[in-house]
C-alpha cells in the first residue's frame, strides 16, 4: 500500500491567477525542486494553461527537463544557479536563460555573446541577502565598465528580499531602494524583486515582474494561509496514508524504539505506513494531531523510517480497519503541524519522498 498526495491543479491555477492579479499582471512562477515537491511538469502545464509564460528553476538539469517537455519559445526558462562554465552551448541549444551571479560569469557570457547576437540573461545583484548576486564592488565595476554587458540582452535585473515575511522590517525598503538606484544607470532593463512575501508587501515591490513560489500552494513560510487583497488562496494538497495494522495493547506497555511512551490505559493502536523516509520527520511528532471523524488522535512512540503509531482508542465510532486510508495533512492542520517543529513549509513540501504517489 502506498501513501498518496492528492494535488488540485485547479487550486494551483487559481492561486497563480490571484498572485498575478496582485502583481499587476506581471507574475512568473518559481517551480524549482520539482515545483516544491508537487511535480514540476504537471504544475508548469497547469500554469501555462492560465497564462504564465516565465518560469524559474534552480539548476540546469531542471531547466532541460522543463524545456524538453515544453519545446516552445513562448515560455521562458531562467536558472538561478548561475552561468556554468563548459555549458555555454547547452543554454543556447535549449533556449535557457542563466541568472548571472558574479562578475566572472558576466565576463564569460559577454565573451560568448560576441558569437551569438541572441544571447539572453538575467543580472542578479545582491541587495542584502548575501547569498547570490554581484556584490557592491562588482556592481560598481560594472557601472564603470559597461562594455562587460554590451553583447548581452538582459530580460531582468533581479535581487531577492531577505525579510519579505516581515512586513514591518525596514530592510525590505532598503533593498527596494538599492535595486532601483542601481537600475538608474541601466534604465532599459526591467526589474524583478518580489517573491511571494514581496507581493504581499504591496504594488511598489512588484516592479516589472514578481517571482512567487510557495504562494502557488496558498501558504507562507510557516504554513499560514495567504490572503491577497480580496482573495484567499488555497492549500491544494491532501496527504493520505494507509493503516497497515491495528492492535489492542494493555495499559503500562511501552511503545516503539526505546519505549519512549507508556500507555496509561488499555488502548487501540493503528500503525500508519508513512515515515521519515517519506519526509514525515521525527520532529513533527509533538504537533501531529489528526482529526479522524470528529476525534483527535495523537502519535505514540517515535516516527520511524516507514511508519508511526496512532492512538485511536477514543474514537467513539471505531470503524477503522487495516487497509483504510487516513488524511494526515490538509488545510485544517498544516500550520499547526509546523508549529514549534523548527521546519518551514518549504521543507515539509519538498521532503515528501518518491514513495508517495502524486495524484492530480
Amino acid at each position: 500500500m502506498e501513501s498518496t498526495l492528492k494535488i488540485s491543479l485547479v487550486d494551483i491555477k487559481s492561486n497563480w491567477i490571484s498572485l498575478n492579479k496582485a502583481s499587476n499582471g506581471k507574475a512568473s512562477a518559481v517551480i524549482k525542486a520539482n515545483a516544491y515537491g508537487m511535480g514540476m511538469l504537471k504544475v508548469a502545464e497547469a500554469l501555462i494553461d492560465v497564462g504564465c509564460n516565465y518560469f524559474y528553476v534552480a539548476n540546469i538539469n531542471e531547466a532541460i527537463e522543463l524545456r524538453k517537455r515544453f519545446n516552445s519559445h513562448k515560455i521562458s526558462i531562467a536558472i538561478f544557479e548561475g552561468y556554468l562554465e563548459g555549458y555555454e552551448k547547452t543554454y543556447t541549444e535549449y533556449d535557457l536563460i542563466p541568472v548571472i551571479n558574479n562578475l566572472n560569469q558576466l565576463k564569460r557570457l559577454n565573451n560568448y555573446a560576441l558569437e551569438r547576437s541572441d544571447t539572453k540573461a538575467i543580472l542578479n545583484i545582491d541587495t542584502g541577502m548575501n547569498r547570490l548576486g554581484l556584490n557592491k564592488k562588482e556592481t560598481k565595476f560594472l557601472l564603470s565598465n559597461k562594455d562587460v554587458i554590451k553583447n548581452i540582452k538582459f530580460d531582468y535585473i533581479i535581487s531577492h528580499l531577505a525579510n519579505a515575511q516581515d512586513e514591518k522590517n525596514e530592510k525590505n525598503l532598503i533593498q527596494l531602494d538599492k535595486i532601483k538606484i542601481f537600475s538608474k544607470d541601466l534604465p532599459e532593463i526591467k526589474l524583478s524583486l518580489a517573491n511571494t512575501g514581496g507581493i504581499k508587501l504591496g504594488s511598489k515591490f512588484c516592479l516589472d515582474q514578481t517571482r512567487p513560489g510557495i504562494g502557488l500552494y496558498g501558504i507562507d513560510n510557516f504554513g499560514k494561509a495567504l490572503n491577497l487583497k480580496s482573495s484567499k488562496l488555497k492549500l491544494p494538497i491532501k496527504l493520505f496514508a494507509p493503516i497497515i495494522q491495528i492492535k489492542s495493547v494493555k495499559a503500562g506497555e511501552r511503545i516503539s524504539y526505546g519505549g519512549i511512551d507508556v500507555l496509561k490505559k488499555n488502548s487501540i493502536l493503528a500503525t500508519v505506513g508513512l515515515g521519515y523516509a517519506d519526509g514525515w520527520l521525527r520532529l513533527l511528532k509533538p504537533n501531529s494531531k489528526f482529526l479522524i471523524g470528529k476525534e483527535k488522535c495523537n502519535i505514540v512512540g517515535n516516527i520511524t523510517m516507514d511508519s508511526f503509531i496512532l492512538d485511536i482508542t477514543d474514537m467513539k465510532k471505531n470503524n477503522l480497519k487495516e487497509g483504510d486510508y487516513i488524511c494526515l495533512l490538509d488545510n485544517s492542520n498544516f500550520e499547526d503541524i509546523l508549529k514549534k517543529s523548527n521546519i518551514i513549509s518549504y521543507e515539509l513540501l519538498t521532503l515528501m519522498g518518491n514513495r508517495i504517489i502524486r495524484k492530480y
